[in-house]
């Protein structure tokens, strides 16, 4: 059953990892999937993963859209381009991680992980609202982490964006659930991606998680299609971590 059947959705960070994972099953469900990202070469071929549109639906071809989630302009001209086509649902899944003390992280790092990580996600909101308001129905999923409520050495501004993160969906449940559009954040814990490559050493961090290993990026973008499902699904923080978040 194609539960996303002629959606149009736009998905940050969605040439690898957890992004790539949604739109993987979104369009398994029917959905269209815009695929923004900053490597042309990484979208191309996340795209051509993904399951063809049916020839009898009305929902347009999966689309790849190449920039920086950070900068706000960019944002303003995707949606100029795309103002004749729907937007159903929204997911921020763009980020990039920290692997430094704070004593020890320049100020470049930080601006560009705020810059990837929370100013994407408030300039996409941003964009994708007053679309949505106009149509008078809408979903966003914003992508945090399990870091931005609990303990994580050498990930402080990343802890910090994430926790924007929460703020603003929260926020943003209150401001636009009158409009019929639907604010949900995911929070992960630790997920099999490029991002956590090699922090698994000796299978030390899976010994601290209750379910005894790391989650796969496909049962985050289950929790996802949940969120994009359920109508009634408002204002969710919901943790996909094993367990680790009990302990």
């Amino acid at each position: 059953m194609q539960t996303l059947r002629n959606k149009r959705c736009i998905i940050t960070g969605g040439s690898r990892g957890i992004g790539l994972a949604i739109a993987q099953l979104f369009a398994k469900h029917g959905a269209s999937c815009l695929l923004v990202a900053r490597d042309e070469a990484r979208l191309r071929k996340a795209r051509a993963s993904l399951a063809p549109i049916d020839s009898d639906s009305t929902a347009l071809p999966h689309g790849i859209r190449t920039f920086d989630v950070s900068q706000q302009i960019k944002w303003g001209h995707l949606m100029h381009i795309t103002k004749e086509e729907p937007l159903d649902i929204l997911v921020n899944a763009a980020g990039i991680s920290q692997n430094a003390l704070l004593s020890r992280t320049e100020l470049a790092d930080i601006n560009q992980i705020l810059g990837a990580n929370l100013r994407g996600t408030i300039f996409g909101c941003q964009s994708a609202i007053q679309k949505m308001m106009k149509q008078k129905s809408g979903s966003i999923i914003n992508v945090s982490s399990l870091l931005a409520t609990n303990r994580g050495r050498g990930a402080s501004v990343y802890a910090a964006s994430k926790a924007g993160v929460i703020g603003l969906t929260r926020a943003l449940a209150w401001e636009v659930g009158r409009f019929n559009i639907r604010a949900n954040v995911i929070q992960p814990g630790y997920i099999r991606t490029d991002m956590t490559k090699g922090m698994d050493k000796g299978e030390e961090l899976s010994a601290l998680i209750p379910l005894g290993r790391l989650g796969l990026a496909e049962e985050v973008a289950d929790a996802a299609l949940f969120l994009a499902n359920n109508t009634y699904a408002h204002n969710c923080v919901l943790n996909i971590d094993g367990g680790l978040s009990a302990t």
